[in-house]
């Protein structure tokens, strides 16, 4: 696990660097090495959305749900994924599920009246 991590913070590092590529490239050998480390699959999809890998970083954002089910802000980056990919509905669902763990959760209050809006105007 340690090999794991310790390509879970090149990724990271990366990410934050903006070198998205090498963040991929890592933050990938992370998780295939490490299946519980849901924040390396967060930071996947985060990374993924970069470079408008919509339906990778739906993925692996779900992937992270799967490890870590009652993180409202994982929920909040599947809705930030789905709207980035046109699919309001299924990020409003997404913003509700956020708000159901953390209703204090002010960024996907305002999401979700957003996309609520839109919604109504389609």
């Amino acid at each position: 696990m340690a090999e794991a991590m310790e390509h879970y913070k090149l990724g990271v590092e990366a990410f934050k660097a903006g070198d998205i590529d090498t963040a991929i490239s890592e933050l990938e050998t992370a998780t295939h090495m490490d299946h519980e480390n849901h924040k390396a699959f967060s930071y996947l999809g985060a990374a993924y959305s970069a470079k408008e890998r919509y339906n990778a970083a739906i993925g692996a954002f779900k992937a992270a749900e799967q490890v870590a089910p009652g993180v409202a802000s994982i929920h909040y980056n599947i809705a930030q994924a789905y709207e980035a990919s046109g699919l309001p509905s299924e990020a409003e669902y997404e913003y509700e599920r956020a708000l159901e763990i953390d209703p204090a959760y002010d960024k996907a209050k305002l999401a979700l009246e957003n996309v609520k809006k839109r919604l109504h105007h389609l």
